[in-house]
């Protein structure tokens, strides 16, 4: 009777653990699993991004929730010494101080012996070494600085044509009147002669290029185009090609200054630059009529007037040649009013301007669009060279198709 109980103890013994054994295996092995899984989740987290200090950028949210002068501070303490002492004028030239820097970054201010965030402004860091790279303003001076070169601009200039077109044609002369108008400087890199100014005269801020030690300009031979159209030969580019644009505050300050001129002031830098959208850089100056070799043929060196080449699409063009330097900049520029410094489309001159007053379209004997476009289609390897360098060994574009009725 006893080895009966004691055999049905056992058999009852081996079968609950038959029948449990699996499910406590199983409880016993998902038990850690949730703390596998978070460790995992941990694991798979991305990483922060490191940020690198070496490199400052206005689009930064912390940096654009206060104002301009919450760090630049006008005028900078090297105001005088930036300019020749006769142009020198108040205006922010330098860097801000490293009270502006230290109350979000006082620990990367002293993050070692030589901190790399110090490398924004300063050539070299060294606590004996106190030389910084080029700024920004004066901007022809650091438009010529290897800095420019590897430091794309970060801004867009706002300059409204019809709002200044109005101010030009009200303006009485150089010199200003008597009631204490602006007095407005005429700003080029190569001074003409002037000629008697129109009212609204573009002149007032745009003056023919001259490029340095360039003869006066002489008429291009009357086969030139025709013969760099059959033997492919680029064409000599002649001085008086392009007109030059104000490019510092020298050329604005003279009416926007902080002490009673016209708005935006002097010391309200939001006024005139517009930061560019947070990762955008200004589209590189590449050229498609011209390339920077034909630049540097044609003797240009300064930067301003290469990103002008290089803008053009009918690069042969002068504004100085003999037949267009009389006629009004608004017979070709119809929309100067529309101009916007942040829309390069906007700058673009209608092939149509080019058959105004009986010129270059459907007029003899001058009919030059009519024959290059003819000779194109019976050609394709014609280069239509009277107005383009590049451009002119592609098809004829659709306008000009319309323009000629083709």
């Amino acid at each position: 009777m006893k080895h009966r109980k004691l055999l049905f103890a056992l058999l009852t013994l081996a079968a609950a653990s038959a029948f449990l054994g699996p499910r406590l295996a199983e409880s016993s092995a998902a038990a850690p699993e949730p703390q596998r899984r978070r460790a995992a989740t941990q694991r798979r987290a991305p990483a922060r991004p490191r940020v690198d200090y070496t490199k400052f950028t206005h689009s930064t949210p912390a940096h654009r929730k206060d104002s301009c002068d919450s760090c630049h501070k006008s005028p900078s303490d090297n105001w005088a010494r930036v300019r020749a002492r006769d142009a020198a004028f108040p205006d922010i030239t330098d860097y801000p101080e490293h009270e502006s820097c230290l109350g979000c970054h006082r620990q990367q201010f002293f993050n070692g012996a030589r901190p790399p965030i110090c490398t924004v402004c300063h050539t070299a860091v060294s606590p004996r070494a106190g030389e910084r790279h080029p700024f920004a303003n004066p901007a022809d001076v650091f438009a010529r600085s290897a800095r420019a070169k590897t430091r794309p601009g970060e801004f867009a200039l706002i300059f409204p044509h019809d709002v200044h077109q109005d101010v030009m044609a009200r303006a009485p002369s150089d010199a200003g009147d008597e009631r204490g108008a602006p007095r407005f400087v005429r700003a080029a890199f190569a001074q003409d002669a002037p000629k008697k100014a129109k009212p609204n005269s573009c002149s007032i801020c745009h003056q023919t290029y001259r490029r340095p030690g360039a003869a006066a300009p002489t008429p291009a031979p009357a086969d030139a185009a025709a013969g760099a159209g059959a033997s492919g030969a680029t064409p000599a580019l002649p001085d008086g090609l392009l007109k030059t644009t104000p490019t510092g505050h020298d050329s604005c300050f003279n009416c926007h200054w902080q002490d009673g001129g016209e708005k935006p002031f002097s010391n309200d830098c939001a006024g005139c630059h517009k930061p560019l959208p947070k990762g955008s850089v200004p589209a590189p100056a590449a050229g498609r009529d011209a390339d920077a070799q034909l630049a540097a043929r044609a003797g240009f060196a300064d930067p301003f007037i290469i990103r002008k080449l290089l803008r053009r699409e009918t690069v042969t063009f002068a504004h100085d040649e003999e037949n267009h330097r009389d006629i009004d900049c608004a017979s070709c520029h119809t929309r100067i009013p529309a101009i916007s410094t942040l829309d390069d489309s906007t700058l673009k001159v209608s092939i149509l301007s080019c058959g105004g007053s009986g010129c270059h379209i459907n007029a003899r004997p001058k009919k030059i669009l009519n024959d290059e476009v003819d000779k194109k289609l019976a050609d394709a390897a014609f280069r239509c060279a009277k107005c383009h360098v590049n451009l002119g060994d592609e098809k004829p574009p659709r306008s000009h198709l319309d323009a000629v009725g083709k």
